[in-house]
């Protein structure tokens, strides 16, 4: 048997430059969030969580859209001061919303659905009146646990 090569590579196998850019954007969006921080007041400052800087564009992002567009307000100021600090050209400036993350349910066991009595009763005259046998039993079987479990 002839042994076929992987193309999974894990983590530990890529050099160390990989995880230095990442390092290094990383730090360059702390900075730059830091400066965003500074630019605006206390009060919106917190909502301001994160920042990424793709080629000329920067995207803020908030936890809701209610700081959303009280941070719009302050889009001139925040350019401004970005520019100012000499962090690179900036063109646009997009504000974004990250909803809440909700914690997973445990999953519930959902209740399971008996028919009426009316169509359990219906089900066990229907397997009388069946000729063929195997169906005859499958209904009658069908019938049965299904009044046992209505009661």
């Amino acid at each position: 048997m002839a042994y076929k090569k992987s193309t999974f590579k894990s983590s530990l196998s890529f050099d160390g430059k990989i995880f230095t850019l990442y390092k290094y954007q990383i730090a360059t969006q702390a900075k730059l969030l830091k400066k965003i921080k500074l630019a605006l007041p206390e009060h919106l400052s917190e909502h301001a969580l994160y920042c990424v800087l793709t080629n000329k564009k920067l995207s803020l992002y908030t936890d809701s859209a209610i700081w959303s567009s009280q941070l719009r307000f302050y889009h001139s100021v925040i350019l401004q001061s970005l520019l100012s600090s000499h962090t690179g050209v900036i063109e646009t400036l997009q504000i974004k919303v990250i909803p809440p993350a909700t914690a997973q349910k445990p999953e519930q066991k959902r209740q399971k659905k008996i028919p009426s009595s009316k169509n359990i009763n219906f089900i066990l005259e229907q397997a009388e009146h069946q000729s063929d046998e195997t169906l005859r039993n499958s209904l009658l079987r069908l019938g049965k646990y299904l009044q046992s479990k209505a009661t």
